[in-house]
């Protein structure tokens, strides 16, 4: 089987997509045609993650959804072994997908990282645990141009059902001054507005209750007011945390300045909303936006205005994850499985980096150039798959 799958890889050339109706293309950019060896690192990953990961997307499409090109590519997944070792792997995404590199119009590709917080907090209210973690209120309402009522602003995307009619939500800073108050439900009490405003930031978090256990929150909503970056609105007035705009940085900053991270916090109008979610595996991740659990280095939070979710996406890049930060190469294939409010073009990307504090110190200090190569499936039309 593997001797006939890395058979049809080689005649990549003879069955490609029609990628020339995909979004990103649409949008002014190029897909350039690529080999699987042409692409810097592919032939040194170890795939079998990236296709755990893949598998797991693929489960969570509808009926409709595996009748078309991308359904068919999942289906393929059903002649792998058990087990697929390194070889299997590869091989599989060589022959169901044919690659693609991203060529930008006018600038290159941008990664950042992301993590899952692992934070104190109580199910019930105390002097120690104060700062609430708010559920999805019921009268929420997603505003698309479908239901956008005539006058209502073209920014928000949310808002809540009223007797009236269709309202905006309060902003963070209204919300943080109790505006919700009755209206939105804590689900969890954590102790720092900081911590809080992170977690805002991430989408999810893992909270050692005071109980006892764990609970793990994940993303329900946002208030539909526009996300503005905390960092962009310092570096304009001039201010620059000690260690810099990574995630320490700032947070120690937050954490000597109080009273003006406040005020910075509330210049950020946008405000999550959460729900319990139980049952996930401790190894993996939060879910993401596709509704599956995220993969540690696997898992790839994209604009879906560009990307399909489930797509597998090659990353080549430098970080600063190395001792004492030095840049180390990171070649990997990942998987389209999360979107996030600050990230947009075709060539941008939010990768997952894992759980808890150095996760996130990591994370925090990650905003490279990179390299983006899809592999979209061979065959079928790939407009509006």
């Amino acid at each position: 089987m593997l001797a006939a799958l890395t058979a049809l890889a080689s005649l990549w050339f003879m069955r490609l997509p029609p990628h020339q109706d995909h979004p990103v293309s649409h949008a002014g950019h190029r897909l350039e045609p690529m080999r699987f060896s042409e692409i810097p690192g592919w032939s040194d990953d170890n795939p079998v993650e990236a296709l755990y990961a893949f598998q797991r997307s693929c489960a969570r499409m509808s009926t409709a959804e595996r009748a078309d090109v991308m359904g068919r590519a999942c289906s393929a997944l059903d002649n792998l072994p058990e087990s697929p070792d390194l070889d299997a792997a590869r091989a599989f995404f060589e022959t169901a997908f044919a690659a693609y590199r991203v060529v930008l119009s006018d600038d290159e590709g941008l990664l950042t990282a992301y993590y899952e917080p692992v934070i104190e907090g109580s199910r019930t209210r105390s002097e120690q645990f104060s700062v609430p973690l708010r559920a999805r209120p019921e009268n929420y309402v997603v505003i698309n141009d479908d239901n956008r009522p005539i006058g209502f602003d073209a920014d928000l995307t949310a808002a809540r059902r009223t007797a009236d009619g269709l309202e905006p939500w309060p902003t963070r800073r209204e919300i943080d001054a109790g505006a919700l108050d009755g209206v939105a439900e804590p689900i969890v009490w954590i102790g720092d507005p900081v911590d809080a405003f992170f977690v805002h930031i991430q989408g999810s978090t893992r909270i050692a209750l005071a109980e006892g256990g764990t609970m793990r929150v994940g993303f329900a909503g946002r208030n539909g007011h526009p996300y503005t970056s905390v960092g962009g609105v310092m570096m304009a007035r001039g201010l620059r945390p000690k260690g810099g705009f990574s995630m320490d940085g700032m947070r120690a900053f937050f954490r000597d300045n109080p009273q003006l991270a406040r005020e910075l916090m509330h210049e950020n109008r946008s405000y999550i909303f959460f729900r319990e979610v139980e049952g996930l595996d401790d190894e993996l991740g939060p879910v993401g936006a596709q509704g599956v659990p995220l993969t540690t280095q696997r898992s790839l939070a994209v604009d879906p205005d560009f990307h399909r979710l489930g797509t597998p996406i090659f990353i080549d890049a430098r970080l600063p994850t190395g001792p004492d930060r030095r840049e180390q190469r990171f070649q990997k294939l990942m998987v389209a499985q999360d979107v996030g409010s600050a990230i947009k073009g075709p060539a941008r990307g939010d990768l997952f980096w894992g759980t808890g504090d150095e996760a996130g110190s990591i994370a925090g200090g990650i905003k490279s150039p990179a390299s983006f190569y899809l592999l979209l499936p061979q065959g079928g039309d790939w407009a509006g798959s």
